[in-house]
């Protein structure tokens, strides 16, 4: 019996031994584990909803402001045909009225303005998530380290939407086990805000 206790104990130990190598050379990319047990291979992490980019905010905000023009531009038009219909005081009116136009041209050119640079971060938020994901992630968290928290969070959930899109694990989780403790605590807090609150604190980082 005492046999048999130390035969069983002892595959019992090789067993474990044998899973533990095998976990540590798929951790370390040695071997490709999840084509041999299926259930190792990484879940795409959830997704935030993009609602919940500050950038996204400001789009709304740049749909608000477009809205708000319309209607001045509405009010000028009924403005400028009440004074045509009733003739009084139109010189001055008129002038007001030149005077608004201009303000709402100035105003139009500034939101212009502020959809382009949207626009081009956009942009540039892709090719940089584009150009993390073809890196080796120590290089890349090396690249990322002296961003705003905000930056690699918009660069992150680009990478994971494009993972999405393709059908592939997202490396947002490995990358973010890279940064020290405190700093992925910070970036994984800001991530977790709601939308007002993460755009508040990105507006007062960039200052």
């Amino acid at each position: 019996m005492t046999n048999r206790r130390m035969v069983a104990l002892l595959l019992i130990l090789i067993a474990f031994l044998s899973l533990s190598i095998f976990y540590f050379l798929n951790l370390i990319g040695v071997i490709e584990g999840e084509k041999l047990l299926p259930f190792l291979a990484a879940q795409n992490p959830p997704i935030i909803e993009d609602n919940a980019y500050p950038t996204e905010m400001e789009k709304l905000e740049f749909q608000k402001w477009q809205e708000r023009l319309y209607e001045k531009e509405e009010e000028l038009l009924r403005r400028e045909k009440e004074i045509e219909q009733k003739g009084l005081e139109a010189e001055q009116k008129l002038k007001e009225i030149a005077e608004l136009r201009a303000g709402i041209l100035a105003e139009r050119k500034k939101l212009e303005m502020l959809m382009k640079d949207w626009e081009d971060r956009q942009k540039k938020i892709k090719e940089l998530a584009t150009k993390v994901v073809n890196m080796p992630p120590e290089k890349a968290k090396e690249m990322m380290q002296n961003w705003r928290d905000f930056d690699i969070i918009e660069v992150m959930r680009q990478i994971d939407k494009d993972a999405e899109a393709e059908g592939n694990p997202s490396i947002t989780p490995y990358l973010l086990t890279l940064f020290p403790p405190e700093r992925r605590a910070e970036i994984t807090r800001k991530m977790l805000l709601p939308p007002l609150q993460q755009e508040e604190l990105a507006e007062e980082s960039s200052e």
